[in-house]
């Protein structure tokens, strides 16, 4: 009997903790990247940044090409004025950057059902 009401209890407590770390995800959302590039080998970063953030916020490392995965975001960086860039660099290469408004981006990964991206890297000199 006593081993049945520990794991009552324990059934509980493991309830009231996921339901405490599943409120605390909701206000995240998974986007799907997927880039590419030519040549394949570059770092990827991406960096969202509000129009009333006083610093810039840092670059954030996601892999190298070709990547796929997905990434949380905040559901306050898909507002209007935010500005969600994803870059690509490759030693040799000049740095790729593309940029979306935070309404912009979602729109794209729920039309489409991922963000994709096939830059093509062009030599430097």
């Amino acid at each position: 009997m006593k081993i049945l009401r520990k794991s009552t209890w324990a059934n509980v407590a493991v309830s009231l903790s996921l339901g405490v770390f599943l409120s605390a995800c909701a206000s995240k959302e998974s986007v799907k990247l997927s880039i590419y590039t030519e040549p394949e080998g570059s770092h990827v970063v991406y960096m969202v940044t509000q129009a009333e953030a006083e610093k810039a916020s840092p670059w954030i490392y996601l892999g190298v090409t070709p990547y796929k995965g997905a990434t949380l975001f905040d559901d306050d960086d898909f507002d209007s004025d935010a500005t969600i860039r994803i870059k690509v660099m490759r030693n040799g290469y000049l740095d790729q950057t593309k940029e979306w408004s935070g309404e912009r981006f979602l729109e794209e990964a729920e039309d489409k059902g991922m963000i994709f991206w096939t830059p093509r890297l062009v030599k430097s000199e």
